[in-house]
């Protein structure tokens, strides 16, 4: 079942996928439908759609790591699970939510799932554990009556008598102050049942006696009837007839004023104590009107016990006829109704009965049925026991499990988030470096940009230019045309102008000299100003074209550092994970498992009182004389070969090993997880020591060590690890000091034991009393040693 379970919740805390590539936005929208998956399932009326509906809630809060759904999907569960009578499961998932509420602040919740997992463990008789569970919610609530009543009741039903007063008495105080009459009858009622269970009728009558103050003055007639039937009985069981009878006088008075819903009881009580106080044919007769009662109601079941009580009843009178019939009938009810206590007890009395009357062929027949049907009620009460044994102590070992693979699946989920904000961190990093070339390339076409329009400028100006050029040419022209009409006027009017020719011809010279300067002088200007604009754009290209180069060299060199970064920090993951399982198995052999799990999830591993545990104690003979002839060498590995057999038979019995001390070697069983069969791990494993050594000696006749004692004791001792530094297992109480006197007035090669370890494994091992032996700071002790090894 374990492994099963084991399996399960693999399978749950293994499978969560990761959401670090989900949009914000959708992983909002997700949550918003795990909220309403939750609320659909709270609204269902049927238990197989609600838990469909959880489960579904439940996958879909893991897969977007959404604690608050997680927390209130596990819950819905748990109770589903303890409602369809499945309480492994519900713990898994009460578990599973209050490891998530340690962190989420929700205080009330918190205590709440708490309590929740204390009523489990109530409801399957794991009285322990619901108390460490109601504890922790007091230590916070201390205001929590309700609780503090549960503890009570874990307590009283635990046979913690003297624990349940404690917390009794704050609520009866609460409630008198109050005036609740109602719930301090509820109290007292629970309190005088449970010492009538455990057969101190004193106590029981004690507080009957206090329920008789609140209900003659408060009380309806009704409960004043079943008080005086209750406090009679008390009576019967402390032989106090007159007074049993007192009482229920009382109650058949009341009954005679309301409809009782149980006469036949009182009537069959009244029979009883009449009978015992002289009244025989009294007694009888409300016997009989008991059992006319019951044949017109068919109450077979009830007739044989009654039947079976007029027969004892007959049979103390010596009326053996009588006693006859009735307690075959009694027989016949009995058979037919499978009540076989009763069945057991008519043929018991059968037996006694022909064995008054001297037919002891008959009486042996009947006292045979009676072993027989004796047997079965044993063999079928140990069934059952066995049965619920198995199943508390599975459901036990599942709590421990499931907080491991939970603290496990919190380690797990701690690494994925360091993963995240790391890949969360180069994302950022990276998103930086594409906004830096972004910037880098908008600068680029920004500079593109700048060159085209100084292209564009410097193609305006080259066709200014030209423009220029072309008009200069038509201006050449018009001055080519005025020319010749200048010379057709010169050949027309030559006879007037012969005698200014000469004076025309100079004129004319120089105004063409001084067109053809101003031309040259233009061009050369034209020129100049184009070289310069040509100079200016190839400056402007080669600087645009130099920043471009030095953005593409700087943007490789800044993607092969984020490459160089990331194979740091892959190696360095890798090599803190190599570390940390390193530290991981050197932890599990310095402590136990359950105690380096602890110190890994809260950094302490808290002390812990076991209210049962076994402890052994070992030392070799002769030692000293030993380590002062033998070398450091040959001492160390005479040593070393024990020690390493030792611990393999405590690993083999179940046995935490503490530490060595010298030659003395000590281990302790039941802790720190704890069972019930520690006392009788501990002193198989004493044998097979004392057994191995005989071997070793046999084998190898040099060998130094070849004899040693052994001393145990079974009681409670605190366990855990101590300080900040330098962590070690270890254990102490009076327990562990006794254990090791035992060793001390132990004999070689035998095992002594203690009186509490031999009442614990008596029905395994034979042990032979030695008497009271006086012990240092303890007194006188009684001790055994195991003679038998097991029968």
């Amino acid at each position: 079942m374990i492994a099963r379970l084991f399996l399960l919740c693999c399978l749950l805390f293994g499978n969560t996928p990761a959401i670090f590539a989900q949009p914000l936005d959708e992983i909002e929208r997700n949550t918003v439908e795990v909220d309403e998956i939750l609320e659909q399932a709270k609204r269902s009326h049927s238990d197989s759609q609600r838990e469909d509906l959880a489960n579904r809630s439940l996958s879909m809060a893991r897969s977007l790591r959404y604690d608050g759904g997680i927390i209130r999907a596990s819950i819905l569960l748990g109770e589903v699970f303890v409602r369809t009578d499945r309480p492994q499961e519900a713990l898994q998932y009460y578990l599973e939510a209050e490891a998530k509420l340690e962190n989420a602040g929700n205080r009330t919740l918190q205590l709440n799932v708490k309590t929740a997992i204390g009523d489990l463990f109530f409801g399957e008789k794991l009285y322990a554990s619901a108390r460490r569970y109601y504890r922790e919610v007091l230590a916070l609530r201390p205001e929590d009556f309700d609780t503090r009543e549960k503890a009570a009741d874990a307590c009283l039903f635990d046979m913690r008598f003297d624990s349940a007063e404690i917390l009794y008495k704050d609520l009866i105080y609460k409630f008198k102050e109050e005036g609740n009459n109602p719930r301090l009858v509820q109290i007292y009622q629970k309190r005088a049942r449970a010492y009538d269970a455990a057969g101190d009728a004193g106590k029981s009558l004690y507080y009957y006696l206090l329920l008789q103050d609140i209900i003659e003055t408060a009380g309806t007639t009704q409960e004043q009837s079943l008080l005086y039937n209750n406090l009679g009985r008390q009576y019967v069981s402390l032989q106090d007839y007159p007074k049993a009878l007192e009482y229920f006088r009382k109650a058949e008075m009341q009954c005679s004023y309301i409809p009782c819903e149980y006469p036949e009881v009182l009537w069959a009580n009244m029979g009883i104590a009449l009978h015992n106080t002289g009244e025989s044919k009294r007694g009888i007769e409300y016997l009989l009107k008991a059992q006319k009662l019951l044949i017109s109601r068919k109450d077979y079941a009830a007739l044989a016990n009654l039947e079976h009580l007029m027969a004892t009843v007959y049979f103390s009178s010596n009326d053996i006829y009588n006693a006859l019939s009735h307690n075959q009938t009694a027989i016949q009810y009995a058979s037919e109704t499978k009540q076989k206590q009763v069945l057991a007890e008519a043929y018991r009395t059968g037996a006694d009965l022909y064995h008054d009357l001297y037919d002891f062929e008959k009486a042996f027949e009947y006292y045979r049925e009676y072993l027989n049907v004796l047997d079965e009620i044993r063999r079928e009460d140990q069934t059952k026991e066995q049965r619920l044994t198995q199943q508390r102590a599975l459901l036990s070992a599942a709590e421990g499990q499931i907080k491991f693979l939970i603290a496990r699946q919190n380690f797990k989920d701690l690494e994925l988030n360091q993963v995240k904000y790391e890949r969360e961190r180069l994302e950022l990093q990276n998103k930086n470096l594409e906004l830096e070339a972004r910037r880098k390339e908008d600068e680029v076409r920004l500079l593109e940009a700048q060159k085209d329009a100084d292209q564009a400028k410097l193609r305006e100006q080259t066709l200014q230019a030209l423009q220029a050029r072309q008009q200069l040419r038509l201006a050449a022209q018009q001055l080519d045309a005025e020319k010749q009409n200048r010379v057709i006027l010169e050949l027309r009017e030559k006879e007037q102008i012969e005698r200014a020719q000469n004076q025309a011809d100079s004129t004319r010279r120089a105004q063409e000299l001084e067109r053809i300067q101003r031309e040259q002088a233009y061009q050369t200007e034209q020129e100049a100003n184009f070289r310069r604009v040509a100079y200016i754009l190839g400056l402007a290209l080669f600087v645009v074209l130099l920043v471009v180069g030095i953005s593409w060299w700087f943007t490789r060199r800044s993607k092969r550092r984020v490459e160089s970064q990331n194979r740091q920090i892959q190696a360095q993951k890798l090599e803190i994970e190599a570390e940390k399982q390193k530290s991981d198995v050197l932890l599990r052999n310095i402590l136990p498992e359950e105690i380096a799990a602890e110190l890994k999830s809260s950094g302490q591993a808290t002390p812990r009182l076991y209210e049962s545990a076994t402890v052994l104690f070992s030392d070799f003979v002769n030692f000293t004389s030993l380590s002062a002839r033998l070398t450091p060498g040959q001492l160390i590995d005479e040593l070393n070969e024990c020690f390493l057999a030792f611990d393999e038979i405590c690993e083999r019995h179940g046995l935490e090993k503490i530490k060595t001390i010298g030659d003395a070697y000590m281990c302790a069983g039941g802790l720190p997880i704890p069972n019930d069969t520690h006392a009788a791990d501990a002193v198989r494993a004493a044998l097979e020591m004392a057994e191995w050594l005989k071997n070793r000696r046999e084998a190898h006749p040099d060998s130094f060590l070849t004899e040693m004692r052994i001393g145990i004791h079974t009681g409670p001792v605190m366990a855990g690890v101590i300080g900040k530094n330098k962590f070690a297992y270890d254990i102490w109480g009076d327990a562990v000091n006794l254990a090791a006197r035992l060793e001390e007035h132990g004999e070689p090669g035998r095992v002594n034991i203690s009186g509490a370890t031999a009442e614990a494994v008596k029905h395994l091992y034979l042990a032979e009393h030695r008497g009271q032996k006086d012990v240092h700071n303890k007194g006188q002790v009684d001790m055994y040693f195991i003679v038998d090894d097991g029968r």
